[in-house]
């Protein structure tokens, strides 16, 4: 495997936006790399047994990184292009599976035995475009967009979309006015989804009066040139605080659609996620994997 030129330092200084609310990250932290030598790093997922499962898209590689020995090890080959990874609630890990080069444009699930399950690959009898990320909510359903970069020759469908996977196995198109969009989480108490629109450089928010009915649609926060350049992946912590990858770093908004702090990175990240404590938010960036543990349970602003 390719193995870049070592960075100048593997940990940075963390640098926030705004001191006054610097608490959610403790003094002299540092982003610490963990892993390294890849293509293209996406899709960050905690597992029910405490490791960090991650992709590396062009090379069709779903990884595992191990906390405790800091080794990482191939979980699957082929992989479909896999992107944007999430555990269910039964631990066996969904996939969002891309387009391009190899890529099966579906959701899948691996199961116990390390097979491959197909969830859903077409919509009204056309392909899917290239599923991108995901997030299960707390009955099973699965939202997932389904945006399309690089070739679109093949595309059967002219609308880049985001989708619900009922736990019955219904497929609903949920949204349908968006450009590109990309990563999507739910605010802690699920009554809110988040949707990240990366051609329109805009995070819109939804509220949620059934779990396949967005409604209310708003901009949650705009992520241009001078504010992330575009949002690729999203995670959120107990306080509902929103973590958003950009240009710069993981950029960490409050509620209201406030920033709170800025986390750089030493590349520009794609993805985000917090590990079971809830605490380490690890991070995917070009070549490698990112960590860093920040103070969640501080409160900030009017919470």
């Amino acid at each position: 495997m390719f193995n870049p030129r070592p960075l100048a330092a593997s940990l940075i200084v963390l640098f926030l936006a705004h001191t006054a609310h610097a608490q959610i990250v403790p003094d002299g932290v540092t982003v610490e790399q963990v892993a390294t030598g890849y293509q293209f790093t996406e899709g960050p997922a905690a597992g029910p047994d405490g490791a960090i499962y991650f992709t590396d898209i062009p090379a069709m590689l779903i990884l595992r990184f191990d906390p405790e020995t800091g080794e990482t090890a191939t979980f699957r080959e082929n992989s479909g292009r896999a992107n944007g990874l999430m555990f269910d609630h039964q631990g066996r890990l969904l996939a969002c599976e891309g387009a391009n080069d190899g890529g099966n444009r579906r959701l899948s699930r691996t199961e116990p035995d390390a097979s491959i399950t197909n969830l859903t690959d077409q919509w009204q009898n056309r392909k899917l475009n290239s599923p991108n990320d995901l997030v299960i909510d707390q009955q099973g359903g699965i939202y997932f967009t389904d945006p399309r970069y690089g070739k679109r020759a093949d595309m059967q469908m002219d609308i880049e979309a985001v989708f619900y996977l009922a736990p019955d196995g219904t497929l609903t198109r949920i949204i349908h006015d968006l450009q590109r969009p990309n990563g999507i989480i739910l605010s802690p108490d699920e009554k809110t989804l988040y949707v990240a629109d990366n051609a329109a450089k805009k995070i819109i928010a939804y509220d949620l009066t059934a779990p396949d009915q967005p409604n209310n649609p708003r901009q949650f926060s705009g992520m241009g040139a001078d504010l992330g350049g575009g949002c690729d992946g999203m995670t959120v912590d107990q306080q509902g605080r929103l973590y958003a990858t950009g240009d710069e770093g993981i950029y960490i908004f409050n509620p209201d659609g406030t920033q709170a702090a800025l986390i750089p990175t030493p590349q520009r990240p794609s993805n985000c996620t917090f590990a079971n404590d809830s605490q380490t938010l690890y991070i995917t960036a070009r070549t490698s994997l990112y960590r860093i543990t920040l103070n969640t349970s501080v409160q900030t602003q009017e919470d």
